[in-house]
């Protein structure tokens, strides 16, 4: 593993051992102790960051805007403010943007985005206009359950401040100046208000995004694997209401329905006959001419029903209901088989094929709380029913060919994983003991069970070489089945407070994973020279291969303190897994390895006021992979390791105007397989002055024009590596960006 960019990385230890943090960043509104900011996600219930054994970043609304004023998408914004969170990529996806080295349970309003069926759009689901503040708990834990081996992320929608009606609206524009093309826009409305008994509020938010450009100036190519977002249009509606029933008993409601389709006319040009992916890439290049009647699209309609209750029986209650429904599609692919009497060069394949993926989830949690002076029990149960399937859709050939990979005409629709329905049922419990003025002790557990059902499925060339006329019977089956995973979490950590404005703390914690059973199930050896016959010779199915499920265990010791102008946060992690996941290079499919992983790290975050205007700010994140093979330990390959990353700020604000210039950068990273990761360092300037009505804000993404690759695009070539050419994944960061808008409230 390799250092950080030398400049950006002294800078930073300089100022981690002068222990300095901009104090702005997280307190709360009613209190100028950022320690005692209120979060709702380390314990389930409100508690003061000072009262809390882990790890806990807030990033506030203010936060949010200086950083999408320079054009950021929300995945690009939390990897620049969470220190243990990897930077985003450019195009839709948040694949291997790893929280502390593993994944992250990502939530809306406690209610969450993850899926049994792990595809990465959970950060394409909400627009910033309609986000109050994210809530970051690094490291993993037992308290949510499975997907949070890293930590969580829980963003928190906006509500009505008051009473009082307050209309908000938002318009932007962001260019690169390239050409007519280069253009992104943006418009967002939200009316609140009400009276003492109901408030709510109403939004609508939506983005258009022109064509992306690196520094060359150059169209960037395409993202034919997880799709991008160029061309693309984007709309976020959200309501919610809040009714206060009495003054013991409160009920909220929210809605939203979030779009985000791309319908752009450039493509991925694969040469002559798809020359470009059959052993000749300098074909391979953009050009005008798309021709797909459904292009990449996300849709997502989310409800979430919740009920508080201050009294009962000495309780206070919380319940909550929730349904979310998304449709995910992809852009067609070239996968390349290989096919007796194929008329390609080795008899190859090809078949061009687009996915579209379905997830349908029903649910409800009950949380009781007791206090008393000195303790605090939560305990209650987390329920829900999910359903996923999967189409493919199969584009006609000769039209591909002719085209050079522009031209598709939908020919045949299969099934593109097996079936996949799954029961959750987790009982939890967590308690908090104040022991006397200086220690705070909690500990807890979680139950979780999880019963999966897989349906039978056939491959998937088998299944269009059938619906083609090619075999005299039908290919058989891949068997599903019925298998359950049962697990128990434990918890447990301490604070202790030096003084008021300081604190030290520990905790261990367990957390769960459960691999993605679409992408491990359905996988079968097939009869014929090439696997290419319609009798299955043998399978991964649930009768001979159970998927095992994956229990992390996690150490950590932190140390925070807030003073009258500087606030610091640092932790040092170690983190145990009991197996390791990686992915059949030839397939994409998901194999379990009973490998140990361990991941050790250093995060910290530190900001200073350096007079009434100016502040800096400054975190990194260091951090060691490895997997243990054979008895030995090695480092983490490259498509799942998280490289060190580290960022500096710089501003001036004062009650008009402000100014903010960031450096962000991140190491260079290789492994044992020589696989690589090249680091970069990006500058942005982010800044906004008040109007008489309204505000101005503009901002620079990519200050200093740099060159370089996004971490998706490189991790993309080794993970698509014998798929095709490295040229047919390789996806440029974006060049400098002019960003400016204008907000007010009335």
């Amino acid at each position: 593993m390799k250092t950080l960019n030398p400049i950006a990385y002294a800078i930073c230890l300089a100022t981690l051992g002068t222990v300095t943090v901009s104090t702005a960043a997280v307190a709360d509104a009613t209190n100028n102790n950022p320690l005692e900011t209120i979060t709702v996600t380390a314990s389930r219930t409100q508690s003061s960051i000072s009262d809390v054994a882990a790890t806990v970043w807030i990033i506030d609304n203010e936060q949010i805007a200086q950083e999408v004023s320079t054009g950021a998408d929300l995945k690009n914004v939390l990897g620049r403010l969470i220190p243990g969170f990897d930077f985003g990529s450019e195009g839709r996806t948040n694949f291997a943007q790893n929280l502390r080295g593993r994944t992250a349970l990502v939530m809306i309003d406690g209610v969450s985005l993850n899926s049994t069926r792990q595809i990465s759009r959970q950060l394409e689901s909400i627009d910033p206009f309609n986000v109050a503040r994210v809530e970051v708990l690094s490291g993993a834990t037992s308290i949510y359950g499975a997907g949070a081996a890293g930590g969580i992320i829980n963003i928190i929608t906006k509500k009505a401040a008051s009473s009082e009606l307050e209309i908000q609206a938002l318009a932007g524009l962001a260019s690169g100046f390239n050409n007519s093309e280069d253009l992104d826009k943006k418009l967002a409305l939200s009316i609140a208000g009400g009276n003492n008994a109901i408030t709510g509020r109403l939004a609508a938010a939506w983005s258009a995004t022109g064509g992306a450009y690196n520094a060359d100036g150059d169209l960037i190519l395409p993202d034919i694997t997880q799709t991008d977002t160029q061309f693309n249009d984007t709309l976020d509606i959200q309501g919610n209401v809040n009714v206060t029933i009495d003054e013991q008993q409160s009920l909220s409601f929210v809605a939203q329905h979030f779009n985000s389709e791309q319908g752009t006319e450039y493509g991925t040009y694969l040469g002559p006959n798809l020359a470009g992916i059959l052993g000749y890439p300098e074909f391979i290049q953009i050009q005008k001419g798309l021709s797909l009647e459904e292009q990449p699209e996300t849709e997502r309609d989310f409800f979430n029903l919740q009920y508080h209750h201050r009294d009962v029986l000495g309780h206070e209650l919380l319940a909550q209901v929730f349904h979310r429904t998304e449709s995910l599609s992809f852009f067609p692919f070239p996968s390349i088989f290989r096919v007796t009497g194929s008329p390609f060069p080795g008899q190859s394949y090809p078949i061009f094929a687009a996915s579209e993926q379905d997830t349908d989830i029903t649910g409800a949690k009950l949380v009781l709380v007791k206090d008393t002076d000195t303790f605090r029990l939560s305990y209650g149960l987390d329920i829900d029913s999910e359903s996923f399937t999967a189409k493919q859709h199969i584009f006609d050939l000769n039209a591909a060919l002719a085209s050079g990979g522009l031209a598709f005409e939908k020919v045949q629709t299969l099934q593109r994983y097996p079936n996949i329905d799954s029961d959750h049922l987790a009982l939890f419990a967590q308690g908090e003991w104040q022991a006397n003025q200086q220690w705070r002790l909690s500990a807890g557990f979680r139950y979780q069970q999880i019963d999966l059902q897989v349906g039978d499925f056939t491959g998937l060339l088998q299944q269009h070489l059938s619906a083609s006329g090619l075999y005299p019977i039908a290919p058989q089956s891949i068997p599903g089945g019925e298998t359950d995973y049962d697990e128990w979490l434990f918890n447990a950590g301490a604070v202790y407070k030096l003084d008021a404005n300081q604190q030290l703390w520990a905790n261990i914690s367990q957390g769960f994973d459960l691999p993605d059973p679409a992408k491990f199930f359905g996988q079968g050896n097939y009869s014929g020279p090439f696997g290419e016959g319609p009798l299955l010779m043998d399978s991964v199915n649930i009768a001979n291969n159970p998927l095992s499920g994956i229990k992390t265990d996690s150490l950590e010791l932190g140390w925070r303190k807030a003073a009258d102008n500087y606030h610091f946060q640092l932790s040092a992690y170690y983190s145990l897994s009991d197996k390791t996941t990686s992915f059949n290079r030839n397939t994409l499919a998901v194999v379990v390895n009973d490998d140990e992983r361990r991941i050790m790290g250093i995060e910290g975050q530190l900001n200073v006021d350096l007079s009434q205007h100016f502040y800096t700010s400054v975190q990194a994140h260091w951090l060691r992979g490895e997997v243990k093979t054979d008895g030995n330990w090695s480092d983490l390959a490259t498509e799942e390791a998280s490289p060190v990353t580290a960022s500096i700020r710089f501003g001036y604000a004062d009650d008009n105007k402000g100014l903010e210039l960031q450096l962000q950068s991140m190491s260079d990273y290789d492994d044992e397989q020589n696989n690589k990761l090249d680091g970069y360092t990006l500058a942005h300037l982010n800044g906004h002055y008040k109007l008489s009505v309204g505000q101005l804000n503009f901002g620079i993404q990519n200050l200093f024009d740099e060159d370089y690759e996004t971490i998706w695009s490189q991790r993309a070539q080794i993970l698509y590596s014998s798929l095709s050419a490295p040229a047919l994944f390789t996806y440029g960061g974006q060049g400098t960006r002019l960003a400016i808008s204008y907000q007010a409230s009335f």
